[in-house]
């Protein structure tokens, strides 16, 4: 049996995709490897700029920058074992496909989540600064509250980005589940990339036209 984040994968497979924490031999034809930022000369300028953190830095300890990021998520090993934090394998409609079974339930079955469980893990548990990035940043239950990162979704919205840039998060006010990913990590290796902002509000704003 397939599982993916703790969900089962034949539950989301009407959507012709699917989403491994262990990735198959025989599936192995359908990777395709990870690439390397291409930062511009500025982007380089600013992050030269910036003071480098030391071994014991909590931000350089976080994003595992003592690792090669890029060469430990293309290697087989890696996606064989499927370690949660970085060993997910799959496409942007298989992380879609894993949210969407949570909140609504695919190919005729219902929801894997309660509400009343959406409503407890949702709920904002750590807000503030963060004190690993600096920035603001909200937590729910090992999630990331969206919602406040992304004001067009509903309050109990969750979900979380991936180091290379991609995005995933299921909105129950909506029934929007997204999913977004990509080959070429963002520079410098962080959350979700900003294109999620423009894309993710028109994928919400198209699901509320057709409802």
């Amino acid at each position: 049996m397939l599982r993916a984040g703790g969900l089962r994968a034949d539950r989301f497979q009407s959507l012709g995709d699917h989403l491994y924490l262990g990735l198959p031999e025989e599936q192995e034809s359908r990777f395709v490897a990870l690439q390397r930022a291409g930062p511009t000369s500025q982007q380089l300028a600013a992050f030269a700029a910036q003071p480098p953190p030391g071994k014991d830095d909590l931000f350089a300890t976080s994003f595992n920058l003592s690792v090669d990021l890029v060469d430990f998520v293309n290697r087989r090993e890696t996606r064989a074992k499927g370690p949660a934090s970085a060993g997910g394998v799959g496409s942007a409609r298989g992380v879609a496909g894993m949210y969407a079974a949570a909140i609504s339930g695919l190919g005729g079955r219902g929801p894997l989540l309660k509400p009343e469980t959406v409503t407890e893990f949702t709920a904002l548990h750590f807000p503030g600064t963060d004190v690993v990035t600096g920035e603001v940043d909200n937590f729910a239950l090992g999630f990331e509250t969206s919602g406040l990162r992304y004001p067009f979704l509903g309050a109990t919205a969750f979900g979380h980005p991936g180091v290379a840039g991609g995005q995933g998060f299921a909105d129950p006010a909506s029934g929007v589940a997204y999913g977004y990913t990509r080959r070429r990590f963002t520079f410098p290796p962080s959350g979700g990339a900003p294109e999620n902002d423009r894309l993710a509000a028109a994928v919400v704003a198209a699901a509320r036209t057709v409802r």
